[in-house]
C-alpha cells in the first residue's frame, strides 16, 4: 500500500481517524458531550464534535489508551460498536472491563499487548507502556495505561497516548526506534489541575525535548484543545517551537504526518 492512500484526521483531544484502501481505525474517539454531562459541568467543549458516532458504519477497529471518559466515551463506544459489525476494540484491562459492562461482545474486545496486530498488508499496530501519571501494570501483567505504534512499510508512527515522562518510558521508546513522526500530547501537569483531580501529561518543552531526543521528524501536538481547564494555547505551542532549536518539524496538519 502506498503511504499517500492512507488518510488521518484529528477529532480533537487525543482523538485519531485513520482510513486505508483496506482498513479503517480510531485512536481514542470521543465523540460526544460525556464529560461534561457526567463529570463536570463546567467541562465544555471548546471544539465541535467532529462528527456524530452514529454516522460512522465503515470502521475496522478501534484503540483505546486508558479507562478516562475522554479517550474511552461510554457515549461514543458502544454506539459505534453497534453500527460497525466487524468492529474490533482494543484496550488494556481497565479499559476491556469498562466495554464488558456496557454490554459490548466479548468477540469484539481485544486484549492490548505489544504483539503486532495486523490491520493490512505491510501494516501493524501495537501498544507500548505510558505513565498516567505513573507505569503501573494490570493483573495481566500489561501496562495500565498505553500508546500505541502504527507500523507502515517498516515506518513508524507514535502515539504516546496520555503519559508524563520518566526514564523508563524514553527507555522503552527507544527500543522502537527510528520513529518518523509523533502524536503528542502538551497539556501539562500542574497543580491547579491536580487540586481539581486531572491528571495532566508532558509539559510543551517535555514533549518537544522527547522528539529531539527520539531524533523523530515530525511532530503534531495532542491533548490541548477541548477543556478550558485542560487546555494548552495553540499561540504558547508555537512560541515554545519558535523560541529554540528544535531539530523536527511542527505541524498540525495530519497530511504532514504521513
Amino acid at each position: 500500500m502506498d503511504k499517500k492512500n492512507i488518510f488521518f484526521k484529528y477529532l480533537g483531544q487525543s482523538g485519531i481517524f485513520c482510513k486505508g484502501d483496506t482498513f479503517s481505525f480510531m485512536i481514542d474517539p470521543y465523540l460526544s458531550n460525556s464529560v461534561e454531562e457526567l463529570e463536570a459541568k463546567d467541562l465544555k467543549r471548546k471544539i465541535p464534535i467532529p462528527f456524530k458516532p452514529n454516522e460512522i458504519n465503515d470502521l475496522d477497529w478501534i484503540f483505546v489508551t486508558h479507562e478516562h471518559i475522554d479517550h474511552c466515551d461510554p457515549h461514543t463506544l458502544p454506539i459505534l460498536e453497534k453500527n460497525n459489525k466487524n468492529l474490533k476494540i482494543v484496550g488494556p484491562e481497565k479499559v476491556r472491563k469498562k466495554l464488558m459492562e456496557w454490554d459490548i461482545p466479548a468477540n469484539k474486545i481485544i486484549k492490548a499487548s505489544k504483539k503486532k496486530l495486523k490491520l493490512s498488508e505491510d501494516i501493524f499496530m501495537y501498544s507500548i507502556p505510558a505513565a498516567h501519571p505513573k507505569l503501573t501494570y494490570a493483573l495481566d501483567g500489561e501496562p495500565n495505561e498505553i500508546g500505541w505504534i502504527l507500523e507502515i512499510k517498516g515506518k513508524k508512527i507514535l502515539f504516546t497516548g496520555d503519559t508524563s515522562l520518566t526514564e523508563e518510558i524514553i527507555s522503552s521508546l527507544k527500543g522502537y526506534l527510528p520513529i518518523e513522526s509523533a502524536f503528542l500530547p502538551v497539556n501539562e501537569d500542574n497543580f491547579f489541575r491536580r487540586r481539581r483531580g486531572i491528571i495532566g501529561n508532558m509539559s510543551i518543552r517535555e514533549a518537544f525535548g522527547l522528539a529531539d531526543e527520539l531524533n523523530i521528524k515530525t511532530v503534531f501536538p495532542v491533548h490541548w484543545d477541548l477543556f478550558d481547564v485542560n487546555s494548552a494555547l495553540i499561540d504558547e505551542i508555537k512560541a515554545v517551537y519558535r523560541g529554540y532549536q528544535w531539530k523536527f518539524a511542527l505541524t498540525f496538519s495530519c497530511e504532514e504526518v504521513i
